[in-house]
Parts: structure tokens; sequence; C-alpha cells
């Protein structure tokens, strides 16, 4: 058992954004010993010997915006690196990143033993030196895709005289799970409550005339081609992070003169880190009815919603691109 929760480090989020909106938690601490992978809820939103935290964004695309890095709590600059080019791991070979795992990064040491690392930040934006001295929230960099990344993000690990502490659960027996997810742990409590447990989640969705690629679209969450009244065909897609084996997706749409598209895919038959969705169908002779659509996007599990997101868009006159509705 770990040093009690409150010893001396309490954590505030390490990273500027909007939870559950702009940015998210993709991947837990694994606290299961065995090759499988659990979190420290018993839920599957983390892989085989995670040792940290995930805090990722939409997109490659999204860190131009400048989302922040900061210091979970006050400390003194332990070590960092930059200097590692941004490149997601799938086109790059893992020996080129050999060593550098963690990308550019910043370790931050703290009383009574306390060590925080932030990992994947963007390439020339390490804001803080050696032996500097930071308070709780001071920028340490931005959010990049450096190292051994696949995703846009950055990674916390925190260690207690050397050995790795799960935030969430610093108290718990090696390899136990299944606790209160209502408890702050480490968290500051705010910071728990803005980050609310979630094994399972809808991260975007929107209208569009062609399908998107999830590998395209985790390099720019924009890339999407608008819906227009003459557009070949009507699409409404979603993206999904940590989906459980048996869950299901029902995407719907509804436009202006009622019903459209209801589509309820097969249970899943494994855990899915990521996911992607699209339902709609094909324009005939006459263009798109011009007015409001509705898209409803749902994680169903145990015959239950649980988690469900809507996006409207209204269409205007023949060739005009539709906007978001208010």
């Amino acid at each position: 058992m770990h040093a009690r929760a409150g010893d001396g480090l309490e954590l505030s989020l390490p990273i500027e954004c909007e939870p559950h909106r702009t940015c998210f938690i993709q991947s837990y601490m694994d606290v299961d010993p065995t090759s499988a992978a659990k979190d420290y809820a018993c839920g599957g939103a983390t892989y085989d010997r995670h040792n940290g935290v995930d805090f990722r964004v939409l997109s490659a695309k999204a860190t131009e915006k400048g989302f922040a890095v900061l210091a979970a709590a006050d400390g003194e600059v332990k070590a960092l690196r930059d200097g590692v080019p941004d490149i997601f791991l799938r086109d790059n070979k893992p020996d080129a990143v050999k060593g550098r795992e963690c990308g550019n990064g910043v370790v931050l040491s703290h009383p009574d033993g306390w060590e925080t690392q932030y990992c994947h930040l963007r390439n020339g934006s390490i804001s803080v030196s050696r032996r500097q001295q930071v308070k709780r929230g001071e920028r340490l960099g931005l959010v990049g895709y450096s190292g051994m990344a696949d995703f846009a993000h950055v990674h916390l690990t925190v260690r207690h005289n050397g050995k790795i502490v799960d935030p969430f659960a610093p108290n718990a027996p090696e390899g136990s799970c299944g606790l209160n997810t209502k408890d702050p742990g480490l968290w500051q409590p705010s910071a728990i409550a803005r980050f609310s447990y979630r094994n399972g989640e809808i991260i975007g969705a929107g209208f569009t005339e062609s399908p998107p690629e999830l590998n395209k679209l985790e390099m720019d969450d924009t890339a999407i081609v608008p819906l227009r009244t003459d557009s070949p065909a009507l699409l409404f897609y979603a993206r999904f992070v940590n989906l459980l084996a048996g869950d299901r997706v029902r995407l719907v749409i509804n436009g202006p003169g009622g019903p459209l598209v209801e589509q309820l895919s097969a249970p899943l038959d494994h855990n899915k880190a990521t996911y992607f969705s699209y339902a709609g169908k094909r324009r005939r002779e006459a263009p798109w009815q011009p007015g409001r659509y509705e898209g409803r996007a749902e994680i169903v599990r145990d015959d239950a919603v649980a988690a469900a997101t809507v996006e409207t868009i209204d269409l205007g006159a023949v060739g005009a691109a539709a906007s978001p509705a208010p």
C-alpha cells in the first residue's frame, strides 16, 4: 500500500482544456499485474502495463491551438527533454524513439519523495529550465505527440520514492480495483469533479457528405467535407473512446420531414480504445430538403444508453453548405 493520499501531494489538472469537450482521458493506469489490463475502477479504459494517465485532445491539428501542459503541484524541475519531433508512432519506426518514448517531457520533484512526469509535449514548447522552481498551474509546455504516441496527448506519471502510483487510487493494494470513482485520490476535489470517470465516451460527432477515416481524424478532426443540399450523400458520424466488449452503437438522423435513418450496430466482440461509426443515405435526384437536421449518437450497454450526444445543422438553399444550428 502506498502513502496515504494527502501526505504531501495534491494534484490539479496537468492540462488546460475543457474536460469532456476539448480533452478527454483516453487511458488510465493499468492496475492489473498480469497480461490483462484493468483501470482502478475495474474498467477497460487502459492497456497492459500503462503506467500513467493519458489526457488527449481531439487531433494533431487541435494542438495548433496551444493546449498548455501545467504543473500539477508546486515543485522543482528535475529533468527535461526537448527537440523530439511530433510524429505519430504509426508513421515512425519504434527504434526511432527508443530511449525517448516519453518524447519531449518534464519531470518535477515535490516534497516527501513525490515526482510527476509529463510526456509527449510539442517539440520546441518546453518553457521551463532545470532546477527551476514552479508553482501549481504554471505552464511547462504544450500538448503534442512526440515520442511513442498514437494520438495527441499529455501522459502523466506519478511516483513516490521511485515507485509508480495511480493518482486515482494511491492507497489501493497492488492489483486491486473497483474503488469509489468519486474518491479524489491524489487529485484536488475540483479536478476529479471536472474529470468524472467514464469507461466509454463520445468525443466527436457531426454531419458530412463522405465517410471520414479515423486515422485522418486523429490528424485533423476538422477535415470533414461539409454537407450541402446537393451532396451525394447525407451522413452522420461519431468518434468513441474506451468502448467495452458487448457495447453497441446507435446512430439516428432526423430531418425536417421526420426520421431518416436509425442504425444499431452488432455488439462489439472486444474492447475498443478508439472506435468510429457513421450512418446515412444516398441522395436520389432531388436535393436534400432545406431545414434542420439532427443526429444522435448513443453508446448502448446492457440494453441501456450509457452515453449520448446530439448534433444539429441547418441546410440552406441548393448548393449552400450547412451551418451548425444555434
